[in-house]
């Protein structure tokens, strides 16, 4: 039997995937359970192991 929980992400569709505003890639963080778009400084939220890749869903990274 799988230890892995039913809304984990699959992080290998993470290379498949690019952010809907830079077309940049996109890179899973395990702590938010966000995807975050460096080029666009956006993170998407994923919900039951989905990805939610629109815009009126991402709220801003701000990074030093």
């Amino acid at each position: 039997m799988s230890n892995k929980k039913k809304d984990d992400f699959n992080t290998n569709l993470t290379r498949l995937l690019v952010c809907p505003i830079s077309g940049g890639a996109l890179y899973y963080d395990k702590v938010d359970n966000h995807l975050i778009s460096k080029a666009a400084k956006l993170k998407f939220p994923i919900r039951d192991g989905v990805p939610i890749l629109l815009a009126a869903e991402s709220k801003p990274i701000f990074s030093d």
